[in-house]
C-alpha cells in the first residue's frame, strides 16, 4: 500500500513542483497518496504563494516605472519618423515620373536626329551610286566598242573592271538598276565568248567530210589575232575546257578514229602534213602497223609544235589515254605475230612503239606509260596471243573438224610363239607338220608378247583388246573353253558394269596399273584357252617364236590429228626460239612458256567436245576413238621427243622432254574417253532395262494382254541391239564392237535370267513362251558370227586383220560372260526332270548355275512330286562334291 504523507509535506512537494519544475527524488514521496481532504490544505499553500510573489513583482515594478515611460516615448517617437518617411518616399515616386516623361522627350528627338542624318548620308551614297552605275556603263559601253573593234583582251580588261565596280555597289546589288547592269555585261560576256570560239574555230579549222585539220598562228584580218590571245580570253571567260573538248571530238571524227581504227573506215591509206594542215589520205592500199605508229609520232610532234602549251597538254590529257588504247588494240595487239615467221617484223615494230614512248615522254604528254608497258610486256602478250591463237584454234578445229571422218588402221605387232592359236589362224601357209602333238601331261609354257604401235595412214590407237577373241575355231571348241576357263576361276560375272569394265581394262583412275595388269592377265588366261582342246588337253607350244602383225581399222574424226599438229608446232616453236639465231629477240623468255599450252589444248578439248560431238548418233564412241587416239599420238611424240633430247645440247631442265609436263593430262584424257564410253554403254544399258521392264518381270506371258506386252518387249529390245550395233559398225573396231555389244547383250540375257528366276510358278505354256522369247533374243548371236577372212583384204604373210584372226565360227560365248547359262536357261524351260538332272550331273550345268538356282527353277516348272524331291536331294547331293 502506497505511503501517506501529511497534507504540509504534500504542499510542499507540489509548490517545489509548480516553482521549479523539480520532480520529487525520493520514491516514498513521488509514490504516496493524495486523499481528498488533503486538497484543502494544498490550495491554502498555493494561495500563499501566489501572494507572496504579487507582492515581489508590486515592489519591482516601484523601482522600474521610469524606464518603462521612457520607453513608450521612443516608441512614439519611432512611429512619428516612420510617417516622415513614408511622406519622402512618396515625394520621390513622383519625381521619378516626372523623369521618365522627360527622359522620353529626348529619345524622340534623338530618333529625329538620327534620321536626318541617315537621310543626308543615303542621300550622299545615291549620289555616289549613281556616279559609279553612270561609270560602270561607261566601262561596258568601252568594252562592246572594243570587242565590235575585235580587242578582244581590251574588251576583257574593261569587263573585269565593270563587274568590280559592280561588286562594290553595297546596297544597291539587288536593285533593278544593279541587274540591269548585270544582264548587260553577262550579255556582252557571250559575245565575247562567241566571238572567241569564231576566232578559235577560224584558227583551228576541223573540217570532217575532207578528213583535214588545219591549225593557223593567227587569223587574217585588218585586226590579227594570234592563237594564244584566243586561249588566253577563252580561259578567262571559262570557256576553254569546252573548247578543247569539242575539238577533240571533231579531231576524232576526222582524223584519229579515221586513222587509228582502220578497220571501221574504209579507203584509208595513210596521214599527210602540210604546212600548217593535216589530213587523211585516201587509197585503196591499207597502212601498214610501221605506218600507223610513225604517223602516231608526227600527230604528237606537229600538235605540239602547234598548239600552245595551255591547250597541248589538256588536249593530251584527253586525248593521250584513249588514242594509245586504240592504238594499242587496233593496231599493236593484232600485230603480234602467232608463228615465228613474224618475229623480225615484230621486233622493228617494238622499236617504233618505244620511238613514240620517247617522244611523248619529252613533250611531257600523258600516254607514255602505256606503250613502255607494252613494249616491257611483249614475251608476255605474244604468248598471251598464242595461247589465245591455239585454244581458237582448238575451238574451230572441234567445231568443223568433228563433221569430216577418216578411217585409220591400228596396227599391232606381237612376239608370239609356234604354238600359239594366232600364228595357226594367221599364217594360212604355215606347215602343219612343223607343229608338235598335242600333249595333255606336260603343262603349257609361258609366252611373252611385245606390243609395237606402228606407222600406217595415221598414228593408231592402242586399245585395250581382249586376247579371248583369237583363235577360237569352232562353236563347240568355244563352248567348252569357256566352260573351263569359268571352272579354273570358279566365278562369275556380277554384273554389267563390271563385264564392260574387265572387257576394256578399264578401272578407276587411281586404279589404273591394276586395270593394266588385269587386262594383261586376261589376255595371258584367253591365249592359254585357245590351246586347249574342248576334253581339257592342252597343246605344247614349241619354243620358236616369230612375230604376227594384227590389223584393225576404225573412224575416228580430223580432231587429234590437227590438235597433234598444234601441239608440235608449239614444241617446235619453243625449240627454235632457243636457238641463237634467237637469242636477241625480245620474245625469246617467252619459249619455255610455250610448253604450257598444250595442257591449256587438252583442257579446252576435254571441256568442249561433248557439245561438238552430239550432231552424230555415235557422238560418244567418236570421243572414245578421239581421245584415245589423241592420247596414243601424244604418248609416241614424247618417246620420239625423250630420244631426240638424248643428244640435245640443251639443259636437261631446258629440253623439251622436260618441259612438256603432260603426265596428267594423258591420264585426264584417257579417263575422259573411259567416261565417253562408259556414259554411253551405261546410256544404251538403260534403255535396255526399260524396255524389258515393260515385260513386267514376264509375269502372265500368256494372257492378254500381258503376253503382247512381252513379246513387243522383247521385240523392241532386239531390235534396239541391232540398230546400236548398225550405228557402231564402221565407229569401233571390229573387237572393240563385238566387245561393247556382248556387254549389252550381257545385260539383256542377264536382266532376263534374274526374271524368270523370281518366278514362283512357271506353267507348261509360259514355258514355251519364255523358251520363245530366249530363242528370239539368241538370234542376236548372228551379230558376232565372222567370214574367215572378212574385211581382211589382201595381206601379206604374218599379218592377219581382227575379223581374220576371228575365224569364222560364233564369238557369242566370248564376249557375252553369261551366253552359256542363258542358253542352258532355254534349254531348262523345256527339259524334263531327267534332262535337268543329266546336265547337272553329266553336263556341265553346274559350271553355269547354282545348285539353289536349279532347285529354284525345278519348283517353279514341275509340281511337287515323288520323282521331284528325288531330283532335288540328287542336284543338293551334288553340288556338296562340286
Amino acid at each position: 500500500m502506497p505511503p501517506i504523507l501529511t497534507p504540509q509535506k504534500l504542499g510542499a512537494v507540489v509548490l517545489e513542483s509548480v516553482e521549479h519544475g523539480a520532480y520529487p527524488d525520493s520514491e516514498h514521496v513521488a509514490s504516496a497518496q493524495l486523499p481528498p481532504d488533503a486538497l484543502p490544505t494544498l490550495l491554502d499553500g498555493i494561495e500563499r504563494a501566489q501572494e507572496e510573489v504579487k507582492g515581489e513583482i508590486r515592489a519591482l515594478s516601484r523601482d522600474t516605472a521610469p524606464d518603462i515611460d521612457g520607453w513608450i516615448a521612443q516608441a512614439k517617437q519611432l512611429q512619428a519618423d516612420i510617417e516622415r518617411s513614408r511622406a519622402t518616399a512618396h515625394d520621390i515616386v513622383q519625381q521619378a515620373e516626372a523623369g521618365h516623361s522627360l527622359q522620353a522627350h529626348v529619345q524622340d528627338a534623338s530618333s529625329k536626329f538620327a534620321l536626318l542624318q541617315n537621310e543626308l548620308a543615303f542621300n550622299e551614297t545615291l549620289a555616289d551610286t549613281v556616279g559609279r552605275i553612270k561609270d560602270i556603263a561607261a566601262v561596258l559601253d568601252e568594252a562592246q566598242d572594243a570587242a565590235a573593234q575585235n580587242h578582244i583582251t581590251e574588251a576583257l580588261d574593261k569587263m573585269g573592271q565593270a563587274d568590280e565596280a559592280m561588286s562594290h555597289l553595297g546596297p544597291f546589288q539587288d536593285t533593278a538598276v544593279a541587274g540591269i547592269l548585270r544582264k548587260r555585261s553577262t550579255q556582252l560576256r557571250a559575245e565575247l565568248v562567241d566571238k572567241a570560239m569564231g576566232f578559235w574555230n577560224t584558227l583551228l579549222e576541223v573540217d570532217v567530210a575532207e578528213k583535214r585539220v588545219t591549225i593557223k598562228k593567227e587569223t587574217e584580218a585588218e585586226t590579227p589575232i594570234d592563237l594564244d590571245t584566243v586561249v588566253g580570253a577563252l580561259s578567262t571567260l571559262g570557256s576553254l575546257d569546252a573548247a578543247i573538248s569539242k575539238f577533240y571530238k571533231a579531231l576524232d571524227v576526222a582524223i584519229f578514229a579515221p586513222r587509228f581504227a582502220i578497220h571501221n573506215v574504209k579507203d584509208i591509206a595513210g596521214m599527210t602534213i602540210e604546212g600548217d594542215t593535216m589530213k587523211i589520205a585516201r587509197g585503196a592500199a591499207t597502212p601498214s602497223i610501221l605506218e600507223a605508229v610513225e604517223d602516231m609520232r608526227h600527230l604528237i610532234t606537229w600538235f605540239v609544235s602547234r598548239l600552245p602549251t595551255t591547250v597541248s597538254k589538256p588536249l593530251s590529257e584527253k586525248v593521250g589515254p584513249i588514242l594509245i588504247e586504240r592504238l594499242i588494240s587496233e593496231w599493236l595487239d593484232p600485230s603480234i605475230p602467232v608463228s615465228l615467221e613474224g618475229l623480225e617484223h615484230f621486233q622493228k615494230v617494238l622499236a617504233s612503239v618505244s620511238s613514240v614512248a620517247d617522244c611523248v615522254s619529252e613533250q611531257g604528254l600523258a600516254g607514255h606509260a602505256e606503250l613502255r608497258d607494252w613494249v616491257d610486256k611483249a614475251p608476255r602478250n605474244w604468248l598471251a596471243r598464242r595461247k589465245e591463237d591455239a585454244l581458237a584454234s582448238v575451238r574451230t578445229l572441234c567445231y568443223r573438224g568433228t563433221k569430216t571422218k577418216k578411217e585409220v588402221e591400228r596396227v599391232e605387232t606381237q612376239t608370239i610363239s609356234q604354238g600359239d592359236a594366232l600364228a595357226e589362224t594367221g599364217s594360212a601357209g604355215a606347215d602343219e607338220e612343223s607343229w608338235d602333238a598335242w600333249d595333255a601331261d606336260e603343262e603349257q609354257k609361258s609366252q611373252k608378247s611385245e606390243t609395237k604401235p606402228q606407222e600406217g595412214e595415221a598414228q593408231v590407237e592402242e586399245e585395250d583388246m581382249d586376247a579371248s577373241a583369237w583363235g577360237i575355231d569352232d562353236d563347240e571348241a568355244e563352248a567348252d573353253t569357256a566352260a573351263e576357263a569359268k571352272s579354273d576361276k570358279g566365278a562369275k560375272s556380277t554384273g554389267d558394269e563390271e563385264d564392260d569394265t574387265e572387257a576394256w581394262g578399264w578401272g578407276d583412275d587411281d586404279d589404273a596399273a591394276e586395270a593394266g595388269s588385269a587386262g594383261d592377265t586376261k589376255s595371258d588366261t584367253a591365249a592359254k584357252q585357245s590351246l586347249q582342246k574342248p576334253n581339257g588337253e592342252e597343246q605344247r607350244p614349241r619354243t620358236s617364236e616369230r612375230e604376227m602383225t594384227l590389223r584393225e581399222r576404225y573412224t575416228v574424226t580430223e580432231v587429234p590429228d590437227a590438235i597433234m599438229e598444234i601441239i608440235q608446232q608449239l614444241v617446235a616453236d619453243a625449240q627454235k626460239l632457243t636457238d641463237s639465231n634467237f637469242s636477241d629477240s625480245p620474245i625469246a623468255p617467252a619459249g619455255f612458256g610455250l610448253y604450257s599450252i598444250p595442257t591449256l589444248i587438252l583442257a579446252m578439248y576435254r571441256a568442249t567436245a561433248a557439245t561438238y560431238y552430239t550432231h552424230d548418233i555415235a557422238g560418244n564412241m567418236l570421243i572414245y576413238n578421239d581421245a584415245t587416239r589423241l592420247t596414243d599420238s601424244l604418248r609416241s611424240f614424247l618417246t620420239t621427243q625423250a630420244q631426240k633430247d638424248v643428244t640435245s645440247a640443251l639443259p636437261h631442265a631446258s629440253r623439251p622432254s622436260t618441259r612438256l609436263r603432260l603426265d596428267a593430262d594423258l591420264k585426264a584424257l584417257e579417263s575422259f574417253s573411259k567416261r565417253a564410253y562408259g556414259k554411253e554403254m551405261e546410256s544404251q544399258r538403260t534403255i535396255l532395262r526399260d524396255l524389258l521392264d515393260s515385260a513386267q518381270g514376264f509375269t502372265n506371258c500368256t494372257i492378254a494382254p500381258f503376253a503382247g506386252e512381252c513379246d513387243n518387249a522383247v521385240a523392241m529390245t532386239v531390235d534396239r541391239v541391232r540398230e546400236v550395233a548398225a550405228q557402231w559398225r564402221g565407229v569401233l573396231s571390229h573387237s572393240a564392237r563385238l566387245q561393247s555389244l556382248g556387254s549389252l547383250v550381257a545385260t539383256v540375257t542377264q536382266k532376263v535370267i534374274v526374271d524368270v528366276e523370281d518366278m514362283s510358278d512357271i506353267s507348261e505354256a509360259e514355258s514355251k513362251q519364255l523358251r520363245g522369247f530366249c530363242e528370239r533374243i539368241s538370234q542376236l548371236s548372228d551379230l558376232f558370227r565372222n567370214e574367215a577372212g572378212a574385211g581382211a583384204g589382201e595381206e601379206e604373210p604374218g599379218t592377219a586383220t581382227g575379223a581374220a584372226v576371228a575365224g569364222a565360227g560364233d564369238m557369242t560365248g566370248v564376249y557375252t560372260p553369261n551366253w552359256f547359262k542363258f542358253q542352258y536357261l532355254s534349254e531348262i524351260l523345256e527339259s524334263s526332270l531327267a534332262d535337268i538332272k543329266y546336265l547337272w550331273t553329266e553336263g556341265e550345268l553346274k559350271l553355269e548355275f547354282e545348285a539353289a538356282e536349279v532347285v529354284d527353277l525345278i519348283e517353279a516348272l514341275f509340281a511337287e512330286s515323288e520323282y521331284r524331291r528325288k531330283a532335288i536331294a540328287e542336284i543338293k547331293r551334288g553340288s556338296v562334291y562340286r
